[in-house]
């Protein structure tokens, strides 16, 4: 089932003014607009010279010349973009009131490209600039002709009265209908100059709404809250204007940055820069190791495998929280709805489960991109010069959630970081024995083969008969073999290639339970009044006692877990850090457990990442024998609200109603802020 986005921005289009509307009127002269069809959630901005470049190249790359650009309009005033569902990146632009096409990124032939939409193919048509098949009719999927041109050669479908229907693709010497337009799409490009600053006109009062009502959300809680006030600041334009609002609520919050060592130039510049303009105390979290060292033992992140984030993202900022607010901190972030499913369903104020003394909360939840910007540029702020070059998202540079075509850019602008990384995806794609497709074409992304998005790749690029060897890959990812196993209810058996010392288990015993523990010679056993554990040179064996209580299978996950974490130790201390009866701490670079201490809870397990992330989406495939699949999607059955100015006051609180309601006074009760 296809996700529907919870909020949305409906966007008008003022005609008089020529600026797009966020609210129901336009504030210059009062007219309704009309509504311009996008793709949800409608999170448009403004385009940069970055961005031109990229349209400008996209043309040229897709009809041979630039000029389709010059009779489009998009390097003249105010034009608009908008992301768009792709399996890489794809953007509609928008100019004077209607969609003049897409952009986007061919992952496969590694470059940008331009799909026409219905106004931009009348253009092309006109112009000569791209064939055209006149039909009677048109239906989805239907091959229309033969063609000798290219794969994936545009052609314009137009009816016998010259008007245009749609758009058909070459695909395998066929032409073969890709997309049908609507009869009611507007393709009247108004032409009066426009700018931002227009915009911000037009749009005055939703824009001050959301200022203000921003501003009052960052005093309100820190008032209820009365705790020391920080922001998460990453050196990106959502950030920056929090701070902006944090700051005219007459907070001074500590700024907080987490420095991955993956970040671009531009962005820690940024983070000093804004610090010192403002004059604010700057902390930095970072890894005990950088993530090069922690590569070695889990080899390249993948969407499916997100290791770097627990290591050189969420330990650090836990070390850093509890080590400087051990009482708990109001903690201020950068967050919009309109960027993922999961933060427009997150509310206004949460805590994370892993920093739980921290009370987050967002003065932007509600706010469009293009909002953003606005408030950017009406009040000066000193924003990242990446935005310019035509990046979208800023971060870890080589994020394994991060689209081909922001490797593009980065290798672009930083080859040499970009060419070091391509230079050890190659050696770790030598260690998995894997093509070259696989750096190629990025398929380091995913961890497991069955991904769809993997599988997209992997058939365009290597066929349909191609599949990849997984438990060879797995096992030479990790370097530990199953030589033999045994896998019942009440009774299993594994047999490694390498040795398990059996320190790794007494030093951990009591994440087991009260066990007793008898050691002859090369044998240990671990005995309960449930099951036995047996461990020899590298064979572990399960046998269960009371199969109403223990599962073979689910205890033999356990001990694994316990044995390999030994044996793959980081030493970042996530354990330790989490442990909530502190019985538990690093000696020589492995975890020792008190046990007089321990409550078995497991949570340090759950905590660390080899146990969490290598061992469960490596080596417990491979002892099952199977792998789920992975859509990569997310489902959502919650109706999409609209967000749009009503002329109803209490309506001017928009979006959909958050943790904390509408309520102007923001009444919570006393006890929600206790850790």
């Amino acid at each position: 089932m296809r996700f529907r986005w919870p909020i949305q921005v409906r966007l008008r289009w003022c005609p008089s003014c020529n600026v797009p509307l966020i609210q129901d009127y336009c504030s210059r002269c009062g007219s309704k607009g009309f509504e311009v069809k996008v793709n949800p959630p409608g999170d448009v901005r403004p385009v940069f010279s970055g961005d031109v470049e990229i349209i400008k190249e996209s043309i040229k790359n897709e009809f041979g010349d630039y000029s389709l650009m010059n009779l489009l309009g998009i390097d003249r005033g105010l034009v608009l973009v908008n992301k768009v569902p792709h399996y890489d990146d794809m953007k509609e632009v928008i100019v004077g009131g209607v969609v003049v096409g897409r952009y986007f990124f061919d992952p496969l032939r590694l470059k940008w490209r331009w799909r026409l939409s219905r106004y931009s193919a009348e253009v092309a048509v006109n112009i000569g600039l791209v064939k055209s098949v006149v039909v009677d009719r048109v239906k989805p999927l239907e091959v229309i002709r033969d063609s000798n041109d290219l794969e994936d050669t545009q052609y314009v479908i137009i009816d016998r009265n010259g008007d245009v229907l749609g758009i058909g693709v070459v695909r395998s010497g066929k032409v073969r209908v890709q997309t049908i337009f609507s009869k009611n799409i507007n393709t009247e490009v108004i032409s009066k100059p426009n700018s931002l600053q227009d915009f911000i006109r037009s749009n005055d009062l939703i824009l001050r709404i959301l200022t203000s009502r921003g501003i009052k959300h960052a005093y309100v809680m820190n008032s209820k809250v009365r705790l020391p006030t920080t922001i998460s600041y990453s050196g990106g334009k959502d950030s920056l204007v929090a701070l902006d609002l944090a700051l005219r609520a007459g907070l001074e919050p500590k700024v907080v940055f987490n420095d991955t060592g993956l970040e671009l130039p531009e962005t820690l510049d940024n983070v000093v820069m804004v610090s010192n303009y403002y004059g604010l105390e700057l902390h930095e979290a970072r890894p005990d190791k950088t993530f090069w060292d922690y590569l070695d033992i889990f080899g390249p992140p993948a969407k499916d495998f997100r290791w770097c984030c627990k290591l050189i993202k969420l330990i650090p900022l836990a070390k850093l929280y509890k080590g400087m607010f051990p009482q708990g901190a109001l903690n201020i972030i950068g967050q919009r709805g309109f960027e993922s499913i999961d933060r427009a369903l997150s509310g206004r104020v949460w805590r994370n489960r892993w920093i739980s003394h921290i009370l987050n909360i967002t003065l932007i939840q509600e706010w469009p991109q293009i909002a953003v910007w606005a408030y950017i540029i009406s009040n000066k702020l000193k924003y990242n010069p990446l935005y310019e070059r035509g990046f979208d998202r800023l971060g870890c540079y080589l994020c394994p959630a991060a689209n081909i075509a922001e490797y593009y850019m980065v290798g672009k602008y930083y080859p040499s970081l970009w060419s070091l990384w391509e230079e050890l995806l190659t050696r770790w794609a030598r260690r998995l024995n894997l093509p070259e497709s696989w750096v190629r074409y990025s398929l380091w992304r995913w961890l497991n083969p069955l991904a769809s998005g993997r599988r997209r790749v992997e058939i365009k690029c290597l066929g349909k008969g191609f599949r990849s060897d997984w438990v060879s890959e797995y096992e030479r990812r990790l370097g530990i073999s199953i030589l033999s196993k045994e896998l019942k209810v009440n009774h299993s058996k594994l047999v490694f290639n390498v040795v398990i010392p059996h320190e790794s288990l007494i030093n951990q015993l009591g994440l087991l339970g009260r066990l007793s523990v008898v050691k002859n010679g090369d044998l240990l056993e671990l005995h309960s009044d449930d099951y036995v554990i047996k461990l020899s040179r590298n064979t572990l064996e399960v046998s269960i006692r009371n199969v109403l209580k223990v599962n073979a299978l689910d205890l033999m996950s356990k001990v694994v877990k316990v044995i390999i974490r030994w044996l793959k130790c980081v030493g970042c201390g996530a354990c330790s850090l989490w442990c909530p009866s502190k019985a538990i701490e690093l000696v020589n670079g492995k975890p020792t457990i008190n046990n007089t201490k321990c409550l078995s809870c497991g949570v340090c397990l759950e905590v660390c990442p080899v146990s969490e992330v290598l061992v469960s989406k490596v080596l417990i495939p491979i002892i099952t024998g199977g792998l789920s699949r992975n859509t990569e999607g997310i489902t959502s059955r919650r109706t999409p609200k609209i967000i749009t100015l009503s002329k109803s006051s209490r309506s001017y609180l928009i979006g959909r109603k958050d943790s904390i309601g509408y309520d102007t006074d923001l009444s919570i009760p006393d006890n929600f802020f206790s850790c």
